[in-house]
């Protein structure tokens, strides 16, 4: 066995995005198991998106990969290996993660985290030998497009000039800092795949939500509501004005990713008829390897 490996950043080519795309097919074949979602092809040929991938090969076959993503280019990265089911245990997936780490301090990364399924085999044993512990896990959760549900207090339309007001609400929402508020929407409205909108009642902003064009999907992100107004149905109604628009669209399917302990939201997304369909864990680097 003779393996290489290889960087590319993105956007990657198409060739290799088809054989990552096989990689997949066949290891979610072999684990039944959806590995798309972590690997995050899709972000891998988007123009906007900053990142890379090493890729393994042995001889002309790809036996592994590990990607890596700054998804609003602020040196915050998120990454996730794959290794070929037939080359497990084979030190792939090492030396996949130690080219990762030496790309990662020459592109100046801040931070990282390292994403994986709850149910890939020896994943949470692989990433401990790593020294990279369990910091917080997300569930992935789908609907169905639907017809639009009356509301007739909450009105939910593209943001125009609600900048300041969407801005206070993020930050109260998430805990972020006005810099960093700024810097995911200002990437928010400059991507295409991406639409912002605002909820109204009565002309005052209480809500609002990014919606991520990705294939077939939409995907729900930063949805938040003001903390002043919750209670009153707001995130409900943003959710069936989204599960509206997919249906309009014709989009297959409406997905978003919620903390596993965040029972509040998961109430209400379960409500509007999200069902969660797979665990994703984000583990942190305890020590310098």
């Amino acid at each position: 066995m003779d393996i290489s490996l290889m960087t590319v950043s993105f956007p990657i080519d198409q060739e290799t995005a088809r054989e990552i795309m096989e990689l997949i097919q066949l290891t979610e074949k072999q684990d039944q198991l959806s590995y798309e979602q972590v690997l995050n092809l899709y972000a891998m040929t988007d123009e906007s998106v900053k990142g890379f991938a090493v890729v393994a090969y042995d001889e002309e076959v790809l036996v592994g990969v590990v990607s890596a993503i700054d998804m609003i280019g602020v040196h915050s990265y998120e990454w996730s290996a794959l290794v070929h089911p037939s080359y497990r245990k084979q030190g792939i997936g090492k030396a996949l993660v130690s080219a990762l780490n030496k790309n990662l301090e020459m592109r100046g990364a801040e931070s990282e985290l390292a994403l994986a399924i709850k149910d890939a085999p020896n994943a949470k044993q692989f990433l401990d030998s790593l020294n990279y512990e369990w910091n917080f896990s997300e569930a992935t959760m789908q609907a169905a497009p639907a017809e639009q549900k009356s509301d007739r207090q909450v009105h939910v339309q593209p943001l125009t000039n609600e900048h300041d007001e969407i801005t206070q609400i993020l930050m109260n929402a998430f805990g972020d800092i006005e810099e960093e508020v700024h810097t995911l929407l200002n990437f928010n409205e400059s991507n295409p795949s991406r639409h912002v909108y605002v909820a109204k009642m009565n002309e005052i902003c209480v809500g609002t939500v990014t919606v991520v064009e990705d294939d077939q999907s939409f995907w729900i992100t930063a949805l938040a509501t003001d903390p002043s107004k919750r209670g009153q149905g707001i995130g409900s109604a943003i959710l069936h004005f989204v599960l509206a628009e997919a249906k309009n669209r014709e989009v297959e399917k409406v997905m978003l990713d919620v903390e596993i302990d965040n029972a509040g939201a998961l109430s209400i997304y379960e409500k509007a008829g999200f069902k969660t369909n797979l665990q994703v864990d984000y583990y942190v680097k305890t020590t310098t390897n």
